[in-house]
């Protein structure tokens, strides 16, 4: 539910962005030249930043969705030059380049990380330059079967004075509804901020006969693709991958913003390792996943972290260890009655039923005995194998 809630507080967010950016639009004849002048080039600057971003974190799919609007703003703005006449950018060009942007961005946020300069990286850059000289070329030679298809009319539309063809917005809008519900089911960041990548590249195109809302729009779609690469590099350091919750290197942070009251709990998987031989570490793993969604869901204003292996810790920040008691009762009762439903091998038509494991829990309060995080957690340590002594499943002080 939290995770839906801040997707479409995500989705919101990118409403207001581009109500921002038209009401700039507005305003630019008040900026002076040197503004405007930074404003027109400010999109080639930002595709050069995430283009070295991407590279630096070797984040291929974003790389070449970058290079791409990058290739294609230069082509729109300087056709002219390209010996391609106003004719054959109208009814030609620009509707092309209009099918080819959000028709690319959906392949490319489809594919796996093979890193940018492997062969793979360098066959998919190959793929860009070699489209876009095909499309020249189709235009160049003024091919007529190619204007007959960008004309298509499905339906009649009040919209007959954009200068975008109607299957350019069929594109558009599937790319976007797409991306929209993807983003729901997936919960993925990349396509949360592909949502908001094609709306402003669609707004761009929409204004494209003017540079400074053509540049401004562009802009704003390079940013977020920015922000994607820094989220994403965030959730490779603070993230665990597996569980999706955050990692030790989060708790030690997270540690040195306590107060002056907090308690420490330490959870542990019991017989884990028992578990984990006998069905295998894909089950294992899944298992791992499914008492990781219980631990984020504890009450009491607890906070989830993996500690390692089958170890998790929670902290509760400005809580004694009698007021998370009942929360922490009640996530391992939680757990025990949760279920994991095995899914059925190739040599097994029918489900193998369901696999149960249970936590123990150690428990620790900041206290004179205790003055620092790190007596802390050693507190909670020892609790926790007090807890397994007493024959686990259990909550122990």
């Amino acid at each position: 539910m939290k995770t839906t809630f801040k997707t479409l507080l995500q989705h919101i967010a990118y409403i207001f962005i581009l109500f921002g950016c038209y009401f700039l639009i507005k305003k630019t004849h008040s900026l002076t030249p040197s503004v405007i002048f930074v404003i027109k080039y400010s999109s080639y600057i930002i595709f050069g930043l995430g283009l070295i971003l991407s590279i630096r974190f070797n984040q291929g799919r974003i790389f070449l969705i970058t290079l791409l609007l990058l290739l294609c703003e230069l082509l729109l703005n300087y056709y002219a030059k390209l010996s391609i006449d106003m004719a054959s950018y109208t009814q030609a060009f620009y509707p092309v380049m209009c099918m080819l942007i959000p028709l690319n961005i959906f392949i490319f946020s489809h594919l796996k990380e093979r890193g940018i300069f492997s062969l793979w990286g360098k066959m998919r850059i190959f793929f860009i330059l070699l489209e876009l000289f095909v499309i020249y070329k189709m235009v160049i030679y003024n091919n007529t079967s190619l204007k007959k298809f960008l004309n298509l009319k499905f339906i009649n539309l009040p919209l007959e004075k954009t200068i975008m063809h109607q299957i350019a917005l069929l594109i558009f809008l599937l790319v976007l509804v797409f991306f929209i519900i993807k983003s729901y089911v997936k919960n993925s960041g990349l396509e949360v901020r592909l949502v908001g990548v094609i709306a402003s590249v669609f707004s761009a195109l929409l204004f494209i006969n003017d540079n400074i809302s053509f540049s401004i729009y562009l802009s704003v779609a390079g940013l977020m693709l920015i922000i994607s690469i820094i989220e994403d590099s965030y959730s490779m350091a603070y993230l665990d991958e597996l569980t999706k919750i955050p990692s030790r290197r989060a708790l030690k942070e997270e540690l040195m913003k306590l107060g002056n009251k907090y308690t420490i709990a330490m959870i542990d998987i019991d017989f884990f390792k028992k578990f984990n031989d006998k069905y295998g570490h894909d089950v294992g793993d899944d298992v791992l996943k499914l008492v990781a969604s219980k631990l984020v869901q504890v009450g009491g204003g607890g906070k989830a972290f993996r500690y390692g292996g089958e170890e998790f810790t929670i902290l509760f920040p400005g809580k004694s260890i009698n007021e998370i008691m009942p929360h922490l009762e009640n996530l391992r009762e939680e757990v025990s009655k949760t279920g994991y439903t095995r899914k059925p091998s190739k040599s097994k038509s029918r489900n193998t039923g369901k696999l149960f494991v249970t936590i123990s829990i150690g428990v620790c309060e900041k206290s004179s005995r205790h003055k620092d995080h790190n007596d802390v957690l050693k507190g909670a340590d020892k609790a926790l194998y007090r807890a397994k002594k007493k024959g686990r499943n259990c909550v122990s002080k």
